[in-house]
């Protein structure tokens, strides 16, 4: 999912309803299911990359 992607997400999720639960409740993990995954975002979004691994890292710190 590109940058716009991410953003119609955010808009969507942005609405009149208020999730129930904590960030724990609310988030998963990211995995990919390949290496190449990881090469071609290395490659051609590096920020996406980035972005994908500050959230991994912060849910395994905040959540176990």
């Amino acid at each position: 999912m590109g940058k716009a992607g991410l953003i119609l997400v955010a808009v969507l999720l942005a609405g009149c309803v208020k999730p129930q639960g904590n960030y724990c409740d609310l988030t998963t993990t990211l995995y990919f299911d390949e290496g190449q995954v990881v090469d071609y975002l290395a490659e051609n979004d590096d920020g996406l990359l980035k972005e994908i691994v500050i959230h991994n890292e912060t849910r395994a710190r905040l959540c176990g």
